[in-house]
């Protein structure tokens, strides 16, 4: 046994690490399902888990049977065991055939749950394929969302702050102060304050957001969001920027500052819109994850 685990995954997201020796029981207990896929230590590509088990060798076991004492009847006489064991023939007969009708019962039982497997799977694929539409419905969405904007002309960048809620619902976000960086100034910043954050003391309590808003760059410009939630800025020339905006949250420790750092391109004027949502606002004070890429 070896003490390397596999990673599985399923639908481009790893659902957990297991032990080698335990996959071919879970894939029979339907855990697993044909379409996911795993990588173990000195694979070099994601395998799919149904080929992974029929490469890797299975346990064999071997059952041998003691034989007891032999016969020292003579030839032609027997035994006091012989006599026993034809005696016993009959029962013996009975059990192997109860025995094979309890296998072929099994084997019915087998037919039947790889029949439910089958029908599972194709239920499975139905749901991703649907799940595949509504994907694509969403993109198409947001590429009328895009289409509906009017082109900026050059030198003049345009975009709208989008809501999106839990139930995916989106609303504009009128009254929101958006500011226009360089992306390279807001990279350094953000780059600095992490380098003075690692020589903060030991257990120092700070507000992160505050921390990594202090000393923050002069903007090259700063607007509010209209009822429709959309923006303007000028663009000095045509290279990639920040847009930065903070919307104050709440929840039931107090109040506390959101923050979002959206890069674009004004090289294309589609690629302006400020998706707001939990997951694509800053969660981890890390330099390379507090900017997300627009859309």
């Amino acid at each position: 046994m070896t003490n390397r685990l596999v990673h599985v995954a399923r639908n481009g997201k790893i659902i957990g690490q297991f032990p080698p020796e335990q996959l071919a029981s879970l894939m029979d207990t339907g855990h697993f399902l044909d379409s996911d896929l795993c990588f173990s230590e000195g694979a070099t590509e994601w395998t799919p888990l149904p080929e992974f088990l029929r490469k890797t060798d299975a346990p064999r076991y071997s059952r041998t049977k003691n034989r007891e004492g032999a016969s020292t009847s003579s030839p032609g006489v027997p035994s006091r065991r012989e006599r026993r064991t034809q005696r016993n023939a009959a029962p013996v007969l009975a059990g192997w055939i109860a025995f094979l009708l309890a296998l072929s019962a099994l084997g019915g039982c087998a037919y039947w749950i790889v029949g439910l497997y089958a029908e599972m799977s194709k239920q499975q694929a139905l749901v991703e394929e649907i799940q595949t539409k509504l994907d694509e419905k969403e993109k198409e969405y947001q590429r009328l969302l895009f289409v509906a904007r009017e082109i900026a002309e050059p030198g003049v960048v345009r975009g709208s702050l989008i809501l999106r809620n839990d139930s995916g619902k989106r609303v504009a976000m009128p009254g929101i102060q958006v500011s226009l960086y360089p992306r390279k100034a807001i990279e350094e910043h953000l780059a600095s304050r992490s380098q003075e954050a690692s020589h903060l003391p030991a257990g120092a309590s700070v507000d992160a957001a505050e921390f990594y808003l202090k000393d923050l760059p002069r903007p090259i410009a700063t607007t509010t969001s209209d009822a429709s939630g959309r923006y303007e800025f000028p663009v000095p020339e045509p290279r990639e920027y920040i847009v930065f905006t903070t919307i104050v949250s709440s929840n039931q420790n107090g109040q506390f500052n959101k923050l979002w750092f959206v890069a674009f391109d004004s090289r294309d004027p589609l690629n302006t819109v400020v998706d707001i949502t939990e997951t694509n606002g800053v969660q981890q004070f890390i330099p390379s994850l507090m900017i997300v890429e627009g859309r």
